[in-house]
């Protein structure tokens, strides 16, 4: 089973009253709560009993399950993450640091095919450049594999007569509260996800006097607009 169904599961239990006493729940009666057949309500509550998310006993021949400890600290897990994302403002801020890249996105950045969207997406023509940043922070590396998984606005591939280029993602950034700009994802790329690449209409360089090294910050925004 699972693990978010799990949780699922438990959240009727808990609706129920099984915190912290036993609870009659025949196996008729959980098959319509869970919406599923008694065969299943029954295999799920023995699987919650296995991994230790409920005690189950029977009390004169009807089966009786409590929440455990474990369950519930789970469900608290849950519940914080669940006011996590609901108070989230759609922000994820990066530092990183500065480093020479291989050319690549000065080379791609500059295609007109390219340009034309970055323009219609992001209101701006980035510099012929991409500012290379090296995540450091365990915790910001998980975010960047987590923001390439979900891709972002998507920039259309296409062929030119020597070759074939793939699309491009991007979300829009905002870089040291100051500059606007956008952080992009190319689906062919030598990089992994301890790196990220910003694109801006500014020379970032130059406008912020970075060598490689420099620490930067930058807030990456997972709405359209900032």
């Amino acid at each position: 089973m699972k693990e978010r169904i799990k949780d699922l599961y438990l959240i009727e239990l808990l609706r129920l009253g099984a915190r912290g006493k036993f609870i009659r729940v025949p196996t008729t009666f959980l098959s319509r709560v869970f919406g599923v057949s008694q065969q299943t309500a029954s295999r799920v509550i023995n699987l919650l009993h296995k991994g230790g998310l409920v005690d189950k006993d029977i009390i004169n021949g009807v089966t009786c399950v409590k929440i455990t400890e474990k369950g519930l600290e789970r469900l608290r897990k849950l519940k914080r993450e669940l006011e996590e994302a609901f108070n989230s403002p759609g922000v994820i801020e990066f530092e990183g640091k500065v480093f020479t890249g291989f050319g690549e996105g000065a080379y791609y950045v500059k295609k007109r095919a390219y340009r034309k969207q970055f323009f219609k997406i992001l209101g701006f023509e980035p510099y012929p450049g991409t500012l290379n940043v090296k995540l450091e922070k365990k915790e910001l590396i998980e975010k960047n594999r987590e923001l390439r998984q979900m891709r972002g606005i998507k920039v259309l591939g296409f062929e030119d007569r020597f070759r074939t280029y793939g699309d491009v993602y991007v979300y829009r950034a905002l870089i040291e509260d100051t500059l606007e700009g956008a952080i992009v994802y190319a689906e062919r790329t030598h990089y992994d996800e301890r790196v990220i690449e910003i694109i801006s209409p500014y020379y970032l360089r130059r406008r912020l006097g970075l060598k490689d090294g420099d620490l930067i910050r930058f807030k990456v925004f997972l709405s359209q607009s900032l």
